[in-house]
């Protein structure tokens, strides 16, 4: 193979996983908008989750099938795959569903943002982990945009956008729950299968739930068809796997700085396509959002390179 064309396809497999986790980021970002728009249509929100997971899982299941034929549930990793299928899946989506609905696509994906600032703070309580000042810093500031961003001055806590605001908040203390139950599995299980079976689990959690709404459900709109697919199989098939090939090329020191920019792609979307309008102090208390989150990641980021993982 000529020389010129060999360092092509070098520089092409090292800019492959920047590419992916760029796909990622799109991907996960609009999701908040998809989910707003099959919100808006009708379709129960509990309804609209399992439907978007048995797609997902039938889809997880037979790419696990054939790629890892070997792999089988085994009766320890059992509990810990019901668990944060639970948090991760069922409990996760059961508040971001109602909040969404409740308030914006942006307002949603701003509040989503503080997850791994939530982290670090479940860290100090359960596991005294030590918190620089940098990282006590972003954890302030993201306090305060988050502040900036739910604030009403002529809204009380039962309306409609601060109760989604509140829902939101729900949802990014079940998936830190989902990680801290999920932390060890990484060490038995793939990528791949942790989350096939996760999505089975969480899947099985929604079934009766959605039964619940049955006096709710509507014919779904064309609209809502494209946007369970895109759901189903973009942001959680395709965007996992996009995931997962970006982290296991490039580590998550690199990866997570790129995952705090879907609250912008979430805005961005819920503005161009929603037509959602959002406020000057909204727009200050997203950027503080992501710069406290930076820091935090930041504070993350020099643990790790202190203390690499084996």
């Amino acid at each position: 193979m000529p020389k010129n064309i060999r360092e092509e396809l070098v520089e092409t497999n090292k800019a492959l996983p920047h590419v992916a986790v760029w796909g990622t980021v799109i991907l996960w970002g609009l999701s908040f908008v998809s989910s707003k728009t099959i919100l808006n249509s009708g379709v129960p929100p509990m309804t609209m989750v399992c439907m978007r997971f048995m797609l997902t899982t039938l889809i997880l299941n037979l790419v696990l099938k054939r790629r890892e034929p070997s792999t089988r549930l085994e009766k320890k990793n059992v509990v810990s795959l019901l668990l944060s299928g639970l948090f991760g899946v069922t409990v996760y989506f059961f508040f971001e569903s109602r909040g969404i609905k409740l308030t914006s696509a942006s307002h949603a994906s701003l509040i989503i943002a503080v997850i791994p600032v939530l982290t670090i703070l479940a860290e100090l309580v359960f596991f005294r982990t030590r918190v620089s000042l940098m990282g006590a810093a972003g954890i302030v500031l993201s306090v305060i945009g988050v502040y900036l961003v739910v604030r009403d001055p002529d809204a009380d806590i039962f309306s409609g956008s601060l109760a989604g605001d509140l829902l939101m908040f729900g949802a990014c203390v079940s998936w830190v729950v989902y990680m801290m139950v999920s932390k060890n599995l990484h060490k038995r299980l793939s990528d791949l299968a942790i989350t096939a079976y996760q999505s089975l689990f969480g899947t099985a959690f929604l079934v009766p739930l959605a039964l619940m709404e049955y006096r709710q459900w509507v014919p779904l709109t064309p609209a809502a068809v494209l946007n369970l697919l895109y759901l189903a199989v973009f942001s959680s098939a395709v965007g996992n796997f996009l995931y997962m090939y970006a982290l296991s090329r490039l580590g998550p020191i690199v990866v997570s700085p790129y995952v705090n920019l879907i609250p912008v792609v979430g805005v961005l979307g819920g503005v161009a396509i929603l037509g959602e309008s959002i406020s000057v102090p909204q727009i200050v208390g997203g950027v503080v959002i992501v710069a406290g989150v930076l820091m935090v990641s930041a504070r993350s980021a020099s643990a790790a390179e202190k203390h690499p993982a084996p």
